[in-house]
């Protein structure tokens, strides 16, 4: 008799490894999956800086790779992010609470998960989504509609929550075991982490939070004032990392600066720094590197570097020389220091309020 198989969304978190462990237990030959959207916090960093975080040296690692590993089952990466460019600029369903298209998102990874599962010959789609835990995409309602525009109706077996849920086409062919399910709802974690003691599985990620760059307030406010000053409503991968270097400055509305805040996001300032960028850098104190991205005059320069060196050891000192580098051009400048707070309400940031 074939072996019945599934393919699993692996995002690297409890509720996706107990969703397969459960899925496993039934006697279901799993396979995981996960989507690279270019947004996700750590495996960003891990493919940009380099191995280890710049700030803390830790080993930075794919989360999906290490949950599989921890419950022993393959999983296979793929790269959604030139797709997800597009669709993170205008999505069909709207944003979240900061710049995050959750239900967009979910019926692209389902409907390549489906592409996935018609490859390997599998069943059925497996999910560790919890009714109620998140506010924009895991209502009934809500999945029921993501599911139907991924072409998967009635394919997604979420075991976590299907005793709160209609009967999937698997558990109606009786692939699967209902009474074998869960009905688990709401945003608590007791019931998930006492499963997780129940199934064995001993390390795993600490719940709650999320690894991605869209549901951050101050992320999300720099994304909608580049989208707000760029004719061409488009991103690149380069304006995805450039969003989460530094301090942005919104001075005038013909361009933005952002000074970095440590060695790492200079490197990585001036290797993402775009055509008609001006790089802004001392040439003798070691201090922040700038970046002028638009449309500015050499008095913007001028400014862009005061306050660039108003953050550096040479805070206090009368001139600062600095190079600045547009393209294959290079030139040098000597610069008095401002004090930053000067220029503080300009800062792109969240506001509390």
């Amino acid at each position: 008799m074939e072996k019945i198989k599934a393919v699993a969304l692996m995002s690297g978190g409890l509720d996706s490894m107990l969703a397969t462990k459960v899925v496993e237990k039934l006697g279901i030959e799993v396979y995981g999956i996960n989507f690279y959207t270019g947004f996700c916090i750590t495996e960003q960093r891990r493919r940009v800086d380099g191995a280890k975080s710049s700030a803390s040296k830790k080993k930075l690692e794919n989360a999906a790779l290490k949950s599989a590993a921890e419950i022993e089952i393959p999983v296979e990466i793929v790269d959604i992010s030139e797709e997800y460019l597009k669709m993170v600029t205008n999505p069909r369903h709207g944003y979240g609470s900061n710049v995050n298209p959750c239900i967009d998102c979910r019926i692209h990874m389902l409907r390549e998960a489906h592409k996935y599962m018609q490859k390997i010959g599998a069943q059925f789609i497996v999910t560790g989504e919890v009714v109620g835990q998140r506010p924009m995409s895991q209502h009934k309602n809500t999945m029921r509609m993501i599911e139907k525009e991924a072409g998967v109706a009635g394919l997604v077996l979420r075991p976590l929550s299907a005793k709160l849920l209609e009967p999937t086409i698997p558990e109606k062919n009786g692939l699967v075991d209902r009474e074998a399910l869960y009905a688990i709802g709401g945003r608590g974690r007791n019931p998930q982490m006492r499963l997780a003691r129940e199934l064995g599985i001993a390390v795993f990620p600490n719940p709650g939070g999320g690894c991605c760059f869209l549901t951050d307030q101050t992320y999300a406010e720099r994304f909608f004032d580049l989208m707000k000053h760029r004719e061409q409503k488009t991103l690149t991968m380069e304006d995805v990392v450039r969003l989460r270097l530094g301090r942005h400055f919104r001075i005038k509305e013909t361009h933005k600066i952002i000074i970095g805040r440590n060695e790492a996001e200079n490197d990585l300032i001036e290797k993402y720094a775009g055509e008609n960028m001006a790089i802004i850098k001392a040439t003798v104190e070691k201090g922040p590197v700038g970046l002028i991205e638009g449309i500015f005059e050499d008095c913007d320069i001028v400014l862009a570097a005061a306050i660039t060196a108003g953050y550096g050891k040479a805070k206090n000192m009368d001139s600062v020389e600095f190079e600045i580098i547009t393209g294959s051009v290079r030139r040098v400048m000597n610069i008095k220091p401002v004090d930053p707070q000067l220029y503080s309400k300009f800062i792109i940031q969240h506001q509390v309020k």
